[in-house]
């Protein structure tokens, strides 16, 4: 218990074990603190040198043989403050690393997923969506392939209180779903792949053998297929 709470503050497990037992036994040699703390030979030096190094150890001379003595166990107090300031220096730097991180996401305008795993990713990402989320095409697919999850889905959707607008197939008409305005497209326009558009990025989901989907972030791409949306709109009917 002791050596684990050591190793907490700092020190390796041989500078557990050597400083525990020298607190024991007082002044002794590198092979007597080898032998009774069961650090091999070849390690104990290093051991001891790192505690020295961490004030925790002092070296005496007695009759021409050097030996080793404990310091006083208040020093892991100074060692355990030490590395509490070095976390919270630490600390400092996460909020210019969350920038780095944002800005290297930014430039990663594509992102492709595979399978049905990621198609839900790409579900997961339109929950937090901060507008409104376009939808146009395969509206009856995403119920074939996801049966129970995509319930779920709508309903997280309508609890984050995240409005939708469809332009949908008329075959299947008549459909009533909250927070949500749904216009219809003749019966010919019809689609395997869904897309939707959403706070900034455009997510198309293809509904094919093994689904596949691709969310893309970028400025432009999201106002072109935007406005392509709403010229839809226009032209459907209710």
């Amino acid at each position: 218990m002791k050596q684990e709470q050591l190793e907490k503050a700092g020190l390796s497990p041989n500078e557990a074990k050597c400083y525990l037992t020298l607190l024991k036994i007082g002044s002794a040699s590198a092979n007597e603190v080898s032998r009774k703390s069961g650090v091999h030979r070849v390690s104990v030096y290093d051991a001891l040198r790192g505690l020295a190094e961490k004030g925790l150890v002092s070296q005496i001379t007695k009759a021409n043989k050097l030996l080793f003595e404990a310091g006083t166990p208040e020093k892991i107090i100074e060692i355990i403050q030490a590395k509490e300031e070095k976390l919270a220096e630490a600390k400092k730097i996460v909020p210019e690393l969350l920038i780095d991180f944002q800005m290297a996401k930014e430039k990663q305008e594509i992102h492709s997923f595979k399978g049905l795993a990621g198609v839900k990713n790409i579900l997961q990402e339109m929950l937090n969506s901060k507008t409104e989320i376009l939808d146009f095409g395969a509206e009856y697919k995403i119920k074939e392939y996801l049966p129970y999850d995509y319930p779920k889905w709508d309903k997280e959707r309508i609890k984050n209180k995240i409005k939708m607008r469809i332009v949908a197939n008329i075959k299947i008409k008549p459909t009533s779903i909250p927070l949500t305005a749904i216009k219809y497209v003749p019966s010919e326009f019809n689609s395997s792949v869904s897309t939707y558009i959403f706070d900034g990025k455009v997510a198309m989901i293809m509904w094919v053998e093994s689904p596949m989907g691709i969310l893309i972030e970028h400025k432009t791409v999201y106002e072109s297929y935007k406005n392509y949306f709403e010229y839809l709109w226009k032209t459907a009917t209710e």
